[in-house]
């Protein structure tokens, strides 16, 4: 993993599956394809897992700026979005324009379902297109971006003196610090896979996969020349004191997301992971809680990382009726003010168009430095066909956390779910 293939500018992300949908139901028929209206507009309709209200500004920005293009937008739930999509596309039908994961644009690009959009892809950086990109050719804008670091109750670390750690040494001493002080350091929801997850690869990324030595790492394990048994070991043994000091502990498994963030916003815990979608609902329980977020950090001082990346791209479907109209829209998607139109209902994230910068918000402070050096990654976003393995991985090490088994059977249950996968 180069530097440049997580360089981030700062603007407006949603998140892939972590922001609620509400909208039209995907078990709806599907709607009638139609070309062109009386007035001569041409018509198209674009798909999205995340709901209607998440796109308002940007769509309300195309309708001016696009007007000879009618977009017909159709919500479909995160959980049968590619079996949906999938279905369709492959009766060479299906919605004119795609909202994409890295995953689903890879396996759509290489059966021929999605039209290259390079002209385009050639206005971002590297860090976006290179997850849409498929046998040298572009298959997906990347227009949003997500990350996820470390809340903190600032007030809670100035009352007692601490410091915002720059090693993960300095990080488990924090916490014990806490745990003396009969403050729960860290909330966390493990009744999800998620949070192992993201904070174990938090720290196999700052300690390897950002080195020399692992940066082709994703590239060589898509490519089945790679084993995470065998090479990622030792990195999670260290970070396993996560689970050895009491951070995270095996009655964490019943608490699910929301009562996580619950005992952060009432002050009852001091760190609490999670991404910009999550910051309204904890200022909303607390808005007298002064919050920043820091980032995640391996043995030597860095930056820090943050878990993010690409978490949609929109993608124009090759056999669409109106595929000039889908790429004009795709274009406006592809300027500053379509960003920004982007940018005012997801606030919090990122952009990788070049020359789209905007103001980020105040409770991103500590994290400024990280994003600024482009220490943004998503690991999984690497393994190609396999990308939906990061689940698998998740619930092993819930089971890792447990004591069911060792990390070596943990990762070794994740290499066998990727194979399969890969040989599909």
């Amino acid at each position: 993993m180069k530097k440049k293939l997580v360089s981030v500018l700062l603007c407006a992300a949603m998140v892939m599956g972590m922001t609620a949908g509400c909208g039209k139901d995907s078990s709806e028929a599907e709607p009638e394809q139609q070309t062109a209206g009386g007035d001569g507009t041409a018509k198209i309709r674009m798909t999205y897992w995340n709901s209607e209200d998440t796109v308002k500004s940007l769509l309300e920005y195309l309708k001016e700026e696009v007007p000879d293009v009618e977009i017909e937008f159709q919500f479909i739930d995160n959980s049968n979005y590619d079996t949906v999509v999938d279905t369709q596309l492959s009766a060479e039908e299906g919605p004119d324009i795609i909202c994409e994961s890295p995953a689903s644009a890879l396996k759509h690009a290489k059966l021929g379902y999605l039209a290259e959009v390079n002209d385009l892809g050639a206005k971002y950086s590297d860090a976006g297109t290179s997850v849409y990109s498929y046998d040298g050719n572009i298959y997906a804008l990347p227009g949003i971006s997500w990350f996820e670091g470390i809340y903190y109750n600032k007030q809670l670390f100035e009352d007692n003196d601490i410091e915002i750690p720059t090693t993960f040494d300095e990080y488990i001493a924090i916490c014990k610090k806490f745990q003396e002080l009969g403050i729960k350091p860290l909330a966390a929801g493990l009744k999800s896979w998620e949070p192992m997850l993201k904070n174990s690869m938090a720290f196999v990324t700052a300690d390897y996969l950002s080195t020399d030595e692992g940066k082709s790492f994703g590239e060589d394990y898509r490519n089945g020349e790679a084993s995470l048994d065998g090479t990622w070991n030792e990195y999670l043994e260290t970070w396993s004191q996560m689970i050895t000091e009491g951070i995270y502990t095996t009655d964490m498994t019943g608490t699910d997301h929301d009562q996580a963030l619950e005992e952060f916003a009432t002050g009852k815990a001091a760190m609490f992971c999670s991404g910009p979608w999550d910051l309204e609902t904890i200022t909303s329980k607390n808005p007298d809680l002064k919050i920043d977020m820091m980032p995640f950090n391996g043995t030597k001082a860095s930056d820090g990382w943050l878990i993010g990346g690409p978490g949609c791209g929109f993608a124009v479907n090759e056999s669409s009726k109106n595929k000039d109209a889908a790429k004009k829209v795709l274009e406006a998607i592809s300027t500053v003010e379509g960003q920004e139109a982007f940018w005012q209902d997801n606030q919090g994230g990122s952009s990788y168009l070049d020359g789209a910068e905007f103001e980020l918000p105040e409770a991103y402070a500590s994290a400024a430095k990280t994003l600024a050096a482009g220490n943004v990654y998503c690991p999984w976003n690497e393994w190609g066909d396999a990308a939906g393995a990061h689940e698998t991985y998740g619930t092993e090490m819930q089971s890792y956390l447990l004591g069911e088994q060792d990390i070596s059977q943990t990762l070794k249950n994740v290499d066998t779910e990727v194979k399969e996968l890969l040989e599909k």
